[in-house]
């Protein structure tokens, strides 16, 4: 289901940045839930919906009807829940928070058998923020786990590539673990996750794509002082928007200011 994420460095002209790509943040119906986590001040902040929609949902309204102040970096997810019976509630409803921490995943992944071996990875102190039965939720917390065996859990510097080796260090295991439980095929969807100073999006199965963000000046031009990147996972985009592909088993890495390059999954 529909994700999309962004950072930029003018909190208060992101809606504007979003404006000529609005129409590629729209997550079809129907939607079982969906929820925005943003970054305001040194808090992550989340607005979560687990209500469902049997119309169309606009993932960027909060934005523009004034719903939350201006954020820097955003996290949107919208679920459709195919699993029966569902996961509904707050609780299950994505992004997933710890501290400044924020982490989505699209896909209906079970993990049945592995999670028990999963969870033990996890410290006590963390699995307390524990509170779906998500599959992302808890793949959230074994990352921040591998970040906390790091002793990198708390560092605000934390750079883009740690937090990719991270990612790949959970996914790898998750990917063993599946195996042994017999789901050596099972999809593991694309993620967003971030500390609110750098982002981390990774292309795991479904469409990936990036865009860089910008605004115009007095003059009709684009203006130099402002900067954006947006991810946007699922669904069909204007080829004419401006975005590009990322490949399979790639992670997109944004720096705090505003610089990214791709990297591939591997350890």
């Amino acid at each position: 289901m529909k994700l999309f994420a962004c950072m930029c460095n003018q909190p208060q002209r992101l809606a504007e940045a979003l404006t000529p790509v609005r129409a590629a943040l729209v997550a079809e119906a129907p939607v079982s839930r969906w929820g925005m986590g943003y970054i305001q001040g040194e808090d992550a902040l989340l607005v979560r919906t687990p209500k469902a929609s049997p119309v169309p949902i606009d993932l960027a309204a909060p934005l523009y009807e004034a719903l939350l102040p201006g954020s820097d970096c955003v996290i949107v997810q919208a679920v459709r829940d195919t699993r029966e019976p569902a996961l509904g509630g707050t609780d299950n409803t994505p992004p997933f928070r710890f501290r400044r921490w924020m982490f989505a995943q699209t896909g209906q992944l079970e993990l049945s058998d592995a999670a028990p071996r999963l969870l033990a990875r996890v410290p006590e102190y963390l699995r307390r923020n524990l509170r779906g039965r998500t599959a992302a939720e808890l793949m959230f917390h074994v990352f921040l786990a591998r970040l906390h065996d790091e002793g990198s859990l708390d560092d605000p510097r934390l750079p883009a590539p740690a937090m990719r080796r991270a990612l790949a260090w959970m996914l790898e295991l998750v990917t063993t673990e599946l195996a042994k439980a017999g789901q050596p095929d099972a999809a593991l969807g694309n993620i967003a996750v971030t500390n609110g100073r750098a982002m981390v999006c990774a292309r795991l199965e479904a469409p990936l794509r990036l865009r860089r963000l910008w605004v115009l000046d007095d003059h009709g031009e684009r203006d130099a002082g402002f900067r954006g990147v947006l991810v946007v996972s699922h669904g069909e985009v204007d080829p004419a928007a401006g975005f590009e592909d990322v490949a399979p088993r790639t992670a997109v890495l944004i720096a705090r200011d505003l610089q990214f390059h791709t990297a591939d999954l591997s350890r």
